[in-house]
């Protein structure tokens, strides 16, 4: 190694790597910050770019994009709840809290150094120990990926200790609508309702979209609100978030970076994964982790951190095995080998000018990263200021070509819709959204592990128990979800009990309708899927079998418990503490966005798209004053801006019609 560390310094800090680092770096933050451009589709439009370059300038400026993009998700997690990439759905639960309480710039630059600080821990892993973490990795199989997928989705007891029934059976709806499509066991399809379209499953990416994305233009256009969150620019900002962080987030961070360095050298899981594990283990080991959740540094540090350390795990097992850790170093891994790069032990000897310079160029685009995420924030908050209503119908768009852009699919366009209508009601009924994400990343991983080990065990001659438990890491992991099952009981004997027994009373009474909802929409949403099982056998049956029941039993408990609180607190006048929803409101957004959708494919998306800015920008306008002309300026910046961002610059396909 130390023969090749001074001349990839030499070969890093030449004018050109700086630029394609500062220039990658700056369009990875802009496409994770749009909804829907994942880092994968970031790095991927570019690897045709480096046909033409050096290969070490390629790599640089792909790791610069994935570093880019990856952070670049939290600006839109924390402005307006929408996770850019699904790596920052962790990073909603306290950024847009934070922004809410007007604390917009902290909680931005709080990701930045963060994600700095993550990325950093995760590169010098890979730097100093990539040979035997990725020993370690190799050991990971289908039992031990079932438990590690099995151990994130308990993290949802932790983060609905407040209601953990309700976020239990979110993460469970979650797992059954990812099991849509077709079979990965018998190849058959499963639950499409009759609908061919449906075979195709239903994408992470539109899903969590719609469920943090368009519910939240459901939510701000319901507000009587006419910004997005007040905003004041506070003087020493970075300063105080420097010695928030450098204080008593260092264990937090720290912590957090390791997590996601190990979670992320595993094949098949993500920075999704390592976030919520993350925040999970910030939560439990807080002193006070009711904390969590109303907008705090260390739940933002936690998630950043994290999901930023994954980029260095998902390169050790990339270059040292050629086994990507993550979809994002898969891309990268095929721009290797198109260059005729084989990866292995090898890459370290054989061309270690070219994997060092790669490395040490990770450390640079992490302290780059600083000074452009500073610039770029200093941008971004200024969509704050903007009219509410231009924002949310301005969301809308994005959400469509960004979701279309994942399969050139119109049916990713009305998953969105979807989603975020169920995402609306889910908020209104206190059902947990981010339990129902994690269900719907982890849900194939577990579906796919779970049909390894069964086929393991019909090949061994041995019972499916065996299989799960033949192994000192499924072992240590089994302990771990076993702890997280159980923190919510510990949580709770260390919470202070409150005196205040009318208070709880009108809780209890408060949420009675809530339960009873949240119970009936369970109980009909597993009656409409085992009205599908068909003639589904093996695997392919049993798995959802097991999720349709646990729905079936919490969904019960809920509903008989809603309807116990209420025939309890009968003739009880209660005063609702939720805000005045403007639901005329609500109602039109709806019916524009579903007209819009469907207008997409019979006149083109730039006509419909012009035609649904300016007629909800019209209906929605309060004041009136200007109406016309604000909603005339408003079509033609956003028609420009996608038409140059997406169909110039990034080259994304968009759907055809009649018109444009």
């Amino acid at each position: 190694m130390n023969e090749f560390i001074l001349p990839a310094l030499v070969h890093v800090f030449e004018p050109l790597n700086i630029f394609l680092m500062i220039a990658g770096l700056t369009g990875g933050i802009i496409i994770g910050a749009m909804p829907g451009l994942t880092a994968t589709m970031g790095v991927a439009l570019m690897v045709p770019v480096t046909f033409s370059m050096d290969s070490t300038n390629g790599l640089v400026m792909l790791g610069a994009i994935y570093a880019g993009s990856i952070y670049g998700g939290s600006n839109s997690a924390c402005l307006i709840c929408t996770p850019g990439t699904p790596s920052s759905v962790a990073t909603t639960f306290d950024g847009w809290p934070m922004c809410q309480a007007g604390k917009a710039d902290k909680a931005l630059m709080t990701s930045l150094l963060s994600s700095a600080f993550g990325g950093t821990v995760g590169n010098i892993f890979l730097l100093f120990l990539a040979v035997p973490l990725a020993h370690f990795a190799v050991k990971f199989g289908g039992p031990e990926g079932f438990w590690l997928c099995l151990f994130g989705l308990s993290t949802i007891a932790v983060m609905s200790s407040g209601n953990m029934l309700k976020g239990l059976v979110s993460g469970a709806i979650g797992m059954l609508v990812a099991t849509i499509g077709l079979d990965p066991h018998a190849g058959i399809p499963r639950f499409t309702f009759d609908y061919y379209p449906l075979i195709q499953g239903v994408e992470v990416i539109p899903a969590m979209i719609g469920l943090f994305s368009f519910s939240q233009v459901l939510y701000l256009i319901g507000s009587y609100k006419p910004f997005i969150a007040q905003y004041a620019p506070e003087p020493g900002s970075l300063r105080w978030v420097a010695r928030q962080l450098a204080g008593k987030c260092k264990t937090v961070l720290l912590r957090s970076s390791i997590i996601g360095t190990l979670v992320g050298m595993l094949p098949g899981a993500g920075g999704e994964i390592a976030a919520i594990i993350a925040y999970n283990e910030s939560k439990r080991w807080d002193k006070n982790p009711d904390r969590y959740g109303t907008g705090i540094v260390e739940g933002i540090a936690s998630s950043e951190s994290s999901n930023n350390a994954v980029i260095g795990g998902s390169l050790i097992p990339m270059l040292t095995l050629g086994i990507p850790g993550s979809a994002v170093a898969a891309v990268i891994l095929g721009a290797l080998l198109a260059k005729g790069i084989q990866p292995g032990f090898r890459v370290f000897t054989v061309t270690g000018d070219l994997a060092y310079t790669f490395i040490m160029s990770q450390f640079v685009v992490n302290l780059l990263m600083i000074p452009i995420g500073l610039l770029l924030i200093k941008v971004l908050v200024r969509l704050l200021s903007i009219r509410l209503t231009f924002v949310a119908i301005a969301i809308v768009v994005l959400s469509a070509i960004g979701s279309y852009a994942i399969r050139n699919s119109a049916l990713d366009i009305w998953v969105v819709f979807l989603f975020g209508l169920l995402g609306y009601f889910c908020n209104r009924v206190k059902l947990d959204c981010g339990a129902m994400a994690l269900g719907i990343i982890l849900g194939p991983m577990i579906d796919e592990n779970f049909g390894k080990c069964v086929s393991l065990s019909k090949a061994s001659d041995g019972s499916v128990l065996q299989v799960f438990l033949n192994s000192s890491i499924a072992m240590t992991l089994i302990c771990l979800t076993l702890l997280s099952l159980a923190t919510p009981w510990l949580l709770s004997r260390r919470r202070k009990k409150s005196s205040d027994v009318t208070r709880e009373a009108l809780a209890s009474a408060s949420s009675a309708m809530s339960d009873i909802s949240a119970g009936v929409f369970s109980l009909l949403l597993a009656g409409a899927f085992y009205t599908q099982l068909g003639e589904l056998e093996g695997v392919g049956r049993s798995y959802p079998s097991c999720i349709l029941l646990f729905i079936v039993l919490l969904g019960g408990y809920i509903l008989f418990n809603g309807l116990k609180q209420r025939r309890k607190n009968a003739g009880k006048t209660m005063k609702s503490d939720e805000e005045p929803v403007a639901f005329r409101r609500v109602g039109v957004i709806v019916f524009t966005s579903a007209a819009y959708i469907v207008l997409v494919p019979v006149l083109g998306f730039y006509a419909a798209s012009a035609l649904f800015l300016f007629c909800s920008a019209m209906i929605l306008n309060d004041t009136k004053v200007s109406a016309l002309l604000s909603a005339c300026l408003l079509t033609a910046i956003m028609c420009l801006a996608v038409w140059l961002g997406f169909s110039v610059l990034l080259g994304v396909p968009v759907p055809g019609g009649l018109l444009l």
